[in-house]
């Protein structure tokens, strides 16, 4: 080699090493993205309106109901009943509560069955994005999921779930203010 001369990368080298960077890069980044599509199709009581909504969005009616101690789920669209595909993270411990007249919250043991399986959640999606009012239980804690577009809340007991599903209350003799 002669000592004038200076040692450089050729154009070769260097275009294996861009292409290698590149291909690392976007392993990492498309990992990334996959990990936080997951994220967002995870179905847990804080969750469950707002992913139903952004996952069945203009499909009209759906009803979301799960059996096997609430870890399979199903959807039912048009009379199609097909298995949810995301994920699953209600608890096994979970327990469903409505108001009834008198303003108690009552625990639903009976949804029905599918299957010969127990119902332990049955949650329905409107065409018009509004969704099934209810108090869900389970190790976690209690949240509340109000009726009409709003985000589930975690609460600290089911007082404070009774007080918001009284607060939050949809009167038919009220519906003329929203026309």
């Amino acid at each position: 080699m002669n000592p004038l001369q200076k040692s450089a990368f050729t154009l070769l080298e260097l275009i294996v090493v861009v292409m290698i960077v590149s291909l690392m890069s976007f392993m990492v980044f498309s990992t990334m993205s996959n990990t936080e599509e997951k994220k967002k199709e995870q179905l847990d009581p804080s969750t469950l309106p707002s992913t139903l909504r952004h996952t069945f969005q203009g499909k009209g009616d759906v009803e979301l109901f799960c059996t096997n101690k609430c870890i399979d789920c199903y959807t039912l669209i048009d009379s199609e009943i097909t298995a949810y595909e995301g994920l699953v993270k209600l608890g096994k411990d979970v327990e469903i509560y409505l108001l009834d007249q008198d303003e108690h919250l009552n625990k639903v043991d009976d949804f029905g069955r599918v299957k010969d399986q127990k119902v332990c959640l049955r949650y329905h999606l409107y065409a018009n994005g509004s969704t099934t009012k209810m108090v869900i239980s389970n190790s976690k804690g209690v949240y509340y999921l109000p009726s009409f577009f709003g985000k589930a809340k975690e609460v600290k007991d089911m007082e404070e779930a009774k007080s918001l599903w009284i607060k939050e209350d949809y009167r038919l003799d009220d519906s003329g203010s929203f026309y």
